[in-house]
């Protein structure tokens, strides 16, 4: 069984006030708990971070961890940092739906990376293997990850999008009024959302988003450092349950842990309902 991950942080961005605190702890944090605690080794574990994490450097990494793949194996693609939404560029003008993305270092708005440029890479996962897709961002078109720290209210962090791609997300921006410019308008709630990495769930891929797709994630202070929200607390659950557990229990109680904090957001699971139900990452003991 081959073991391989592909993780991805960002807390710098091109504009400083895009910047984010935990992302990188995020990708620090489950490759340790991927080596001690699922048997994947140093060199099968790649990181990509801050300025280094590009579209071309996304790209050609998925490209890499799906590479000479085969039944059996375990995969994984963990994402920390921004996310957005944008109009969808691959249907028609009159049913298209809103795409969610995630913010590379350089995200261009022009031509972003979605969900089905994530499916193409990934259908060379043959049937048998496991794909796990963690995604610690946002998905609202309003607000992105947020963070709070003990002596600060929290703050939202978003990458606001250039007026013409907003202007693309208002489909009835006409009828809204002369007081309500395009600036001040997000994505139209009323269309449907694409989520980004749904796609490859159709197979064989799990994926565990961090919100729902009109919320945001959280960027936060915990025990003493900043972490995602999401990454911390699916750590904190997998330690609780000794490391061994499904899927569907894994988000069960960390969605519990989240509530329990008083973090709105709602984590999400999707893919094959087989898959939900067996062990994270493929967990076999090996110690």
């Amino acid at each position: 069984m081959k073991k391989k991950a592909f993780l991805v942080g960002i807390n710098r961005y091109p504009d400083a006030r895009n910047h984010l605190k935990g992302c990188v702890n995020d990708v620090l944090l489950i490759a340790k708990t991927l080596k001690e605690e699922y048997g994947f080794a140093t060199g099968d574990i790649r990181l990509l971070t801050d300025n280094r994490a590009t579209t071309a450097a996304i790209r050609t990494g998925l490209e890499q961890l799906v590479s000479e793949v085969k039944a059996g194996d375990s995969l994984v693609f963990h994402y920390s940092g921004h996310g957005t939404q944008v109009r969808d560029i691959h249907g028609d003008e009159i049913k298209d739906n809103l795409d969610e993305i995630i913010c590379p270092y350089d995200l261009d708005w022009e031509n972003p990376f979605t969900d089905d440029d994530m499916a193409e890479i990934c259908k060379k996962v043959p049937k048998g293997a496991l794909l796990t897709v963690i995604l610690d961002c946002c998905h609202s078109g309003t607000g992105l990850r947020e963070y709070s720290k003990p002596d600060l209210p929290i703050r939202w962090k978003f990458i606001p999008a250039p007026v013409e791609i907003r202007h693309r997300s208002e489909s009835r921006i006409e009828n809204r009024g002369i007081n309500r410019s395009v600036t001040q308008a997000g994505p139209d709630k009323g269309l449907p959302v694409k989520r980004f990495g749904v796609s490859v769930t159709k197979t064989n891929a799990v994926l565990i988003a961090g919100c729902r797709s009109d919320q945001t994630s959280a960027d936060a202070w915990i025990d003493g450092d900043y972490h995602g929200a999401l990454t911390y607390y699916l750590w904190w659950s997998l330690r609780a349950q000794k490391w061994n557990t499904t899927y569907r229990k894994l988000l069960a109680a960390t969605g519990q842990e989240l509530a329990i904090r008083n973090l709105e957001q709602v984590p999400q699971l999707e893919g094959p309902s087989t898959l939900l139900a067996s062990s994270v990452f493929g967990f076999k003991p090996w110690k």
